[in-house]
């Protein structure tokens, strides 16, 4: 009869043996050329799934909360999208689970959360082209809010490219990948047709092409090397602890939220980026609702589409400027320069939104604070990345965004009330303005630069 410790180590020999057979396989030619294009794609599928909804929020809010009834009653705008975004805090309980999803990267491998994660996101997207009650369109909506948020694609990218260029290659496969957002307004325009009834079939292509993207990753992108190596390592160790009566293991944190939480809790400088980026990450509600402050500007259908087709080159051209320099001046200067430009284009997107500006100002405004915004919310999370071992970096990236979730509920609760009672771009602007700024301040004077360091060295006692 088998005992518990001759069980353990029999799964963990397993392990070793299919990891070891695995990183012994050479991989075929021309396969990271073949990576990166697959991570343009899922990265294309991400970026659709995570802008769509905010990106038609008048079309089914009107529809549902305006001209349908919700609760037995029917609402004005305003009231509508605050209950509305009451309702989605479902969703965001609901990925308050992603972290721990997200953290069995560390535990069986980055691949199959990397087949999951598409497959939720094209399986969402359906969803919501099939539905025809906002019950239906709430689940698909909670799918996206899940699978949106494990970024193992940004694992991929980050733990397979030279150190040197890290940020230079995530930024460009980022940046091309971003670009794809100008479907969305070309999907209004054609798809939709600048019909607020039609707004569904703005689902369906992207869900399609998820779906291709799914099988594309299951056929074609292998485990990454780091995490091969460094579990292979782990379980020698753990085996050879084990065979020793004496032996005792090297102590290490364990993969998983909660050792997760504790070891950020035990790191200062880990501490200290993770509570800056809970106040960045507070913005986000406000900063997400550029379709609705156009809306409520009262822009056109039209002119909305035309300012959202903006968005996606400004955004390309941003994110890839900010890789060169990150590899250059640094992460932290990075992050400072686009936080400042995030907060100048917000108000000139604000005052040109509702001063019936040209579109192509206020998409150029649109344009420049969200590029901004997601720019430095990245960023942060790179920083993150670049201070923990790889045996713990899914589940210390799974906490992080657990953590921020304080900042965002703060953020959320703050807009949701505040639009009861003053108007939308006045409630964002006082809330995420002051957010924003003093983030990327304290990010600078307290946050030790992370530039160039190999992951492969990184202790648990830090850079």
């Amino acid at each position: 009869m088998k005992t518990e410790a001759g069980d353990g180590q029999d799964r963990r020999q397993k392990e070793l043996e299919k990891l070891t057979a695995q990183r012994a396989k050479a991989r075929y030619a021309g396969y990271f050329a073949v990576l990166l294009l697959v991570i343009v794609l899922t990265d294309i599928l991400d970026n659709l799934a995570t802008n769509i909804g905010t990106n038609i929020t008048s079309s089914y809010i009107t529809e549902f909360f305006v001209n349908g009834k919700v609760f037995g009653k029917s609402y004005d705008y305003q009231s509508g999208l605050a209950l509305h975004n009451t309702i989605s805090l479902i969703g965001y309980v609901i990925a308050l689970l992603a972290p721990f999803y997200k953290s069995l990267a560390d535990r069986i491998g980055r691949k199959p959360l990397f087949v999951l994660s598409a497959l939720g996101m094209a399986s969402g997207l359906l969803i919501i082209f099939s539905c025809r009650s906002y019950l239906v369109f709430l689940i698909g909506s909670f799918m996206l809010s899940f699978f949106i948020g494990s970024d193992i694609q940004i694992l991929y990218v980050l733990e397979e490219a030279p150190k040197e260029k890290r940020a230079t290659v995530y930024s460009l496969l980022k940046g091309i990948g971003g670009l794809s957002a100008v479907a969305i307004p070309a999907m209004r325009a054609t798809l939709m047709q600048n019909d607020p009834a039609k707004w569904r079939n703005v689902y369906l292509l992207p869900g399609l092409f998820g779906l291709g993207v799914v099988v594309l990753i299951a056929l074609l992108v292998k485990e990454t090397r780091v995490f091969q190596e460094k579990r292979i390592a782990q379980l020698e160790r753990e085996s050879a602890a084990a065979a020793d009566e004496d032996g005792k293991p090297e102590k290490e944190t364990k993969a998983g939220i909660i050792p997760a939480i504790k070891y950020i809790f035990k790191r200062k400088d880990l501490r200290t980026l993770i509570l800056i980026k809970m106040l960045f990450d507070a913005a986000i509600i406000a900063m997400t609702n550029y379709e609705s402050i156009m809306h409520r500007a009262n822009m056109t259908t039209e002119a909305i589409t035309t300012a959202e087709f903006y968005y996606p080159f400004i955004y390309c051209a941003a994110v890839m400027i900010s890789g060169f320099l990150a590899d250059r001046i640094g992460r932290k200067k990075t992050v400072l320069l686009f936080g400042l430009i995030c907060a100048a284009a917000f108000v000139l997107f604000v005052v040109s939104a509702n001063g019936l500006w040209s579109p192509a100002v206020v998409g150029i405004g649109y344009g420049l604070y969200l590029g901004g915004y997601w720019i430095g919310r990245d960023y942060m999370e790179i920083i993150s990345t670049e201070m923990v071992p790889t045996h713990i970096r899914a589940s210390i990236i799974g906490a992080e965004g657990l953590l921020v979730y304080i900042g965002m509920a703060a953020g959320f609760a703050f807009v949701n009330i505040g639009m009861l009672f003053l108007p939308l771009w006045l409630v964002c602007s006082v809330f995420a303005l002051p957010c924003i700024l003093i983030s990327v301040i304290l990010l600078g004077r307290k946050v030790k630069e992370t530039m160039g360091v190999d992951y492969e060295a990184i202790s648990e006692e830090g850079i």
